[in-house]
């Protein structure tokens, strides 16, 4: 009896020592009023060189041809946030360096993103800064993305710099089939020395964008004023027809816009056009948990196949050595139209197939992504590989592999395929 009283008392002192050490911190839960981070990314390159193509020639002009290139890239890319009553300043900024056997390329520092937002109220919000704005559904490409730098279609998710803008936005819940309501107004004022990459016209360039969940659909409705840009409204929806299935589309008009073409000989012809560009899409997850994710793209104010074959045959005669100075600075000055875009063509298929943890790797994911242009039959094959396994650490590997007949969009580039590794450290 007595050893079982001195047990109780043991335990009994043991739970007081606990409860003196325990000490309740509401400090450590509640939300810090600034925030920061970023990531140090280094990245690895191997190119396989189209050394007597046009592309090779106007990106390292006077250069010999070569078979390969290694490239090494570091970035860093830092964000901060902190909220005082109501107001939020927030910043995204990113720096680089870029080295290969050719050429060296420095950022020292450009604002990506960042501003002052002012939550007016609980659906009013103000916002002055400079600002990436997502608008669309695409995953690949956004035909209603009027106010914003386009994606790369080989990496949709990299970060992308803003423009710099004042916006209003307010939002309203309601009940019934339309259960929320949105509207964003924005204003993208250009100059020659703001936003000049956007327009060089003197213009406050108007936006606005109106959301409805309506009937389990998100729906937008967007129009951009005429300005530095062409006048362009358009729609866009996404809905969920199962938990498994996804659909999306947008479709976007864009009026009295100046197309430029070029002919094999090098003259250039400019006529206004009002054209449609529209995207179809769909999300799928298969009962083994592999997401599919396939887009159709067409794009009335590209070039069509043939079009696409004089300006090739353009570049390879302006490019030429000995060629006549005139004809290669017209190469360059065409180069840097709207020839070079990411995907320059009218009609573009989409897939990607991706799994998280195949086979049971864990923290591992694998995806394969394939892009055409469906006009003249050139293709990109893009296998990749990552691992999330270490802390705060992300490991990534992919190949690009490019194809199809000659003198086609693909076939045109600078490389026939290339290899990437990367490591970035989250912090």
């Amino acid at each position: 009896m007595k050893a079982c009283a001195v047990a109780m008392l043991w335990i009994l002192s043991g739970m007081a020592a606990q409860a003196e050490e325990f000490v309740f911190d509401a400090s450590e839960f509640e939300k810090k009023p600034y925030e920061f981070g970023g990531y140090l990314e280094q990245k690895f390159e191997t190119l396989s060189l189209r050394g007597d193509s046009s592309a090779y020639r106007i990106a390292y002009p006077g250069e010999a041809p070569r078979d390969w290139l290694n490239r090494t890239t570091t970035t860093l890319e830092l964000s901060g946030k902190t909220s005082w009553r109501g107001f939020t300043a927030d910043a995204r900024a990113q720096a680089s360096y870029a080295a290969d056997t050719l050429l060296e390329r420095v950022s020292y520092g450009a604002l990506m993103d960042g501003g002052l937002r002012w939550s007016a109220g609980p659906a009013l919000t103000v916002d002055l800064g400079k600002r990436v704005q997502r608008w669309g559904k695409g995953y690949a490409w956004n035909p209603v993305g009027f106010v914003e730098r386009p994606k790369d279609p080989v990496d949709p998710t990299a970060s992308r710099e803003g423009f710099v803008m004042a916006g209003v936005e307010w939002n309203r819940s309601l009940a019934g089939p339309v259960s929320a309501l949105g509207l964003t107004g924005l204003a993208v004022p250009t100059n020659d020395n703001l936003n000049n990459d956007f327009g060089k016209q003197q213009n406050p360039n108007p936006a606005a964008k109106l959301y409805l969940l309506a009937w389990d659909t998100d729906v937008d409705l967007m129009w951009r004023g005429e300005g530095a840009r062409p006048q362009s409204f358009g729609a866009d929806f996404s809905r969920n027809l199962s938990p498994a299935l996804e659909v999306h589309g947008e479709w976007a008009r864009t009026l009295d816009a100046t197309r430029t073409t070029v002919s094999e000989s090098g003259v250039s012809s400019s006529t206004p056009l009002d054209y449609n560009a529209f995207l179809i899409g769909l999300r799928y997850l298969t009962l083994g948990e592999i997401t599919l994710i396939g887009e159709y793209y067409h794009n009335g104010g590209g070039y069509t196949a043939d079009e696409l074959d004089d300006y090739y045959a353009f570049m390879d005669r302006a490019t030429v050595q000995g060629a006549s100075a005139s004809l290669s600075s017209k190469a360059r000055t065409v180069a840097q139209s709207g020839y070079a875009k990411a995907n320059p063509g009218q009609d573009y298929l989409y897939l990607k197939a991706s799994k998280a943890e195949p086979f049971g790797w864990l923290y591992g994911s694998v995806a394969l992504t394939t892009m055409a242009n469906i006009g003249d039959g050139s293709w990109q094959i893009q296998p990749e590989v990552s691992y999330t396994g270490f802390s705060n650490l992300e490991l990534r590997s992919r190949a690009i592999l490019l194809g199809g007949p000659e003198n086609a969009e693909f076939t045109t580039k600078t490389s026939n395929w290339r290899l990437e590794a990367y490591a970035r450290w989250f912090f």
